[in-house]
């Protein structure tokens, strides 16, 4: 059965392969396995698809980012593991959308997306690594230096896992939990 689910699934799938500005309805309507009428039906057009599409994924991303730094870990090697973990979890779960964003950095078309992905997930990590290491002025830069290379690892592994996709390379860059962990603990 076609839902609207299904359309943006699809849209989805289509916008990581050809970009925003490289899907057409058609192509759009024919991953869909729909025709053109069904879109404007349903969604006006074309860009009102993406946008929800985008603005659903933004949504599920976000919500399984407030779960995840909402949970309680018991000491700060725990946290640095979940953390990894889940950092580098997030790609696999949502690549099409890390496509799309990586290819449509600073278009106009994802400005509504506000803060990006990345940025929310900086302010998540911030926050929590604050709180797991410590507010005093000791901990301060620690937790700074920690935030900062978390969020420069998420950075860097989502535009090469983006750049391994699209040109079909073997992967430049290969970091476990386990490794990131360690080095995050080297830092503390």
């Amino acid at each position: 059965m076609i839902t609207n689910e299904s359309i943006m699934e699809a849209a989805l799938r289509m916008v990581a392969k050809n970009g925003i500005k490289g899907s057409t309805t058609r192509q759009l309507a024919e991953a869909a396995g729909i025709n053109e009428a069904t879109i404007f039906k349903k969604f006006k057009n074309k860009e009102n698809l993406i946008h929800l599409t985008l603005e659903r994924q933004i949504e599920s991303i976000k919500q399984e980012i407030d779960q995840f730094f909402a949970a309680g870990f018991p000491d700060r090697a725990t946290f640095l593991t979940a953390v990894s973990e889940f950092m580098l979890s997030l790609y696999d779960k949502y690549r099409d959308f890390m496509v799309i964003s990586v290819k449509e950095m600073g278009s106009k078309d994802m400005e509504f997306i506000n803060p990006s992905v990345i940025e929310y997930l900086y302010e998540k990590i911030d926050q929590k690594v604050k709180q797991v290491i410590g507010r005093n002025e000791r901990h301060c830069a620690e937790s700074e230096a920690v935030s900062l290379v978390l969020n420069s690892v998420i950075l860097l592994t989502m535009v090469e896992k983006v750049n391994d996709d699209i040109y079909e390379r073997p992967p430049k860059i290969q970091v476990s939990a386990e490794t990131l962990t360690g080095v995050l603990e080297k830092l503390l």
